[in-house]
């Protein structure tokens, strides 16, 4: 209770400061799992070496996405719709049971809405691991795409020419995810993806778990462009979905040279989802439908007791399969992020420097 109600006041303070012009972004809050320092010799003993109880502070770049495609069978193309990517530099700190990470908003680094328009955005993304878990949290509302592979999609369109910018267009996600690590005394997702941990050999392990999403897309006409190869498309403006079922995944860490690191990690798995569409003369059709659930996530760096670096993805894909009453086509939607870090770790508050 003590530690959740710093938290909050943590997360409120902060919050304070945060300005609708979007500079300051809180990236990341969250808890991990203090170890006690009085078991620091068996910890060591093992496969994996704690170091929750040194405060590391880190540099790191991360670009969060939200992305979704429509694809048609009849014609094997795609639409890919994308937000405006925008990349994310701050800082933040490791200690014991919290973390937290603040990133800016660079003009200089973000500087081409004329290209591809205006993305608003809130999109907070939490990936949290634990020892014996891992957690993915997305809340993410996006307002203003762009076609990404306008060549697929337009049959007159070049390079140099102007991109398909659809401002109208806006994503909610809301997700949840859990899974078990079934060989958590020696494998450690901590040590490849946050850090506070140094796994010493290669091992890998089975997780096992559950997720559900809701996705909801809308635009005050139709997603598929008029003058485009998709034009017998149905004119579809607002589609949802409930998506929810078991998940199972196979993770490894391979561990070279003691210190040097590459975790591979995948999720494969079908699940049963609900799908609202609407059409522009106001036409609505629900049922049922399969979705394949695919979540590749990836980390490679350098982990050492004093410092650490690398770059890590993240990226959850929902495809639905089959639609009875539109056949010849599916949605597909991805949410993720991709990070580069470099950090430092200091013993002023532990025993063992």
């Amino acid at each position: 209770m003590k530690k959740l109600f710093l938290l909050f006041i943590l997360i409120t303070s902060i919050s304070g400061i945060i300005k609708a012009s979007d500079l300051l972004v809180l990236d990341s809050v969250y808890l991990s799992v203090a170890q006690n320092e009085d078991s620091l010799n068996s910890i060591t003993e093992s496969n994996i070496v704690d170091y929750s109880h040194k405060l590391a502070l880190f540099l790191y770049a991360k670009q969060k996405f939200s992305k979704f495609a429509i694809y048609n069978r009849e014609l094997d193309k795609i639409i890919e719709y994308s937000p405006n990517d925008r990349l994310n530099i701050g800082f933040g700190f490791n200690y014991k049971w919290l973390g937290i990470g603040l990133a800016f908003n660079f003009g200089f680094v973000n500087n081409d809405n004329d290209k591809y328009g205006v993305t608003k955005r809130l999109d907070w993304q939490t990936n949290i691991y634990l020892k014996r878990l891992v957690i993915d949290f997305y809340l993410q509302y996006y307002k203003g795409y762009y076609v990404q592979n306008p060549q697929d999609v337009f049959s007159e369109w070049r390079e140099g020419d102007e991109m398909y910018i659809r401002p109208d267009i806006r994503t909610t996600t809301l997700g949840f995810g859990a899974m078990y690590i079934l060989n958590h005394k020696k494998f450690s997702y901590k040590s490849a993806f946050l850090q506070t941990a140094i796994q010493k050999k290669s091992a890998g392990s089975f997780m096992i778990g559950g997720h559900f999403q809701m996705q909801g897309i809308r635009a005050d006409s139709s997603f598929i462009p008029t003058k485009s190869v998709f034009k017998e498309q149905p004119p579809v403006i607002a589609h949802q979905g409930l998506y929810f079922g078991i998940i199972t995944a196979y993770a490894y860490n391979f561990i070279i040279r003691k210190h040097y690191f590459a975790s591979l990690s995948l999720l494969a798995n079908m699940q049963l989802g609900s799908a609202y569409t609407k059409m522009e003369d106001g036409t609505i059709y629900t049922g049922f439908v399969p979705v394949f659930h695919l979540q590749p996530r990836l980390a490679i760096g350098v982990n050492r007791p004093k410092w650490y670096a690398g770059v890590s993805f993240v990226n959850d894909i929902i495809t639905e399969l089959y639609n009875k009453e539109n056949k010849d086509w599916t949605l597909s939607f991805a949410s993720g992020n991709y990070r580069i870090f470099l950090g430092y770790r200091f013993g002023w508050f532990s025993k063992e420097k």
